[in-house]
């Protein structure tokens, strides 16, 4: 399981970070809806998060948007290079994600990264995506990648009970928590053109602290094989993500604001 990391291009080497594609998953597995009810409001939500790497350096800050307009959600991804070199322009990685707000399912996405290179020049490079539905009835993911002026076109008919790749960080938030929680779903990859069967299991209540503060929270597991990834989730609504921890990069809280407002210590 690789819990493939498609939204951070900022940091040295160009780390990718956010959401879910796990490698070697078990296509065959019984798969379900983990949608159960968006805990956001009407309006924009914002949430502001540092990105440490192993070693616990500072290597970005992101900011995650909630925005609700009618039927559909936009979910917005901003990571921004920490410290990159004086007089240099930080490198920056900008995700949009717009869902149905009834079911969560896909609509479409978009990615603009400007990567650090190994010479510490800046490479632009964009993505877009949309699903519709195909003659058969099924659903088609079409994605286009765009860099140095050449494009290419490729799609992909999502499985049953899927959800687009990019909206990790907020599909997690909208389970129906309980201990021992155990659900397969299908995460859809448009950056990698792939899918993926994902294992989510909530076992326990955890006291964590990040920088905004001390919680209780829903620990996440995500496994397939030997790899594991964990995030944790505030056990109060709007259940934002507190901590995302996928082993090479750890998101923390450190401020919500309007319908992200979370308020520490305790249920």
């Amino acid at each position: 399981m690789s819990l493939r990391r498609s939204a951070l291009a900022v940091a040295a080497g160009a780390v990718a970070l956010v959401g879910v594609a796990c490698d070697g998953a078990t296509p065959s597995a019984p798969t379900g809806d983990v949608f159960a009810a968006a805990p956001w409001a009407s309006g924009t939500e914002r949430l502001e998060y540092d990105l440490r790497n192993s070693d616990g350096a500072l290597i970005g800050h992101g900011t995650l948007t909630t925005t609700v307009e009618g039927d559909r959600v936009t979910l917005g991804q901003q990571y921004v290079e920490a410290d990159a070199t004086e007089g240099r322009t930080p490198a920056t990685d900008t995700v949009r994600v717009v869902v149905d707000a009834a079911t969560f399912q896909p609509i479409e996405g978009s990615r603009e990264v400007m990567r650090r290179t190994e010479d510490g020049a800046l490479r632009a490079e964009s993505y877009t995506w949309s699903y519709a539905l195909d003659e058969q009835g099924d659903v088609l993911m079409t994605s286009v990648h765009t860099e140095a002026g050449k494009s290419d076109e490729d799609s992909l008919r999502a499985r049953d009970h899927h959800y687009d790749n990019e909206s990790s960080l907020w599909l997690w938030r909208t389970l129906a928590f309980e201990e021992g929680f155990n659900q397969n779903y299908v995460s859809v990859n448009p950056i990698e053109r792939s899918q993926q069967t994902v294992n989510l299991q909530v076992p326990q209540l955890e006291t964590i602290t990040v920088p905004a503060g001390e919680f209780e929270a829903w620990r996440l597991i995500f496994r397939n094989g030997r790899a594991v990834r964990t995030a944790w989730i505030s056990v109060d609504a709007p259940h934002v993500v507190l901590r995302w921890d996928n082993s090479d990069v750890v998101f923390e809280l450190t401020e919500a604001s309007a319908s992200g407002t979370v308020e520490s210590g305790g249920r």
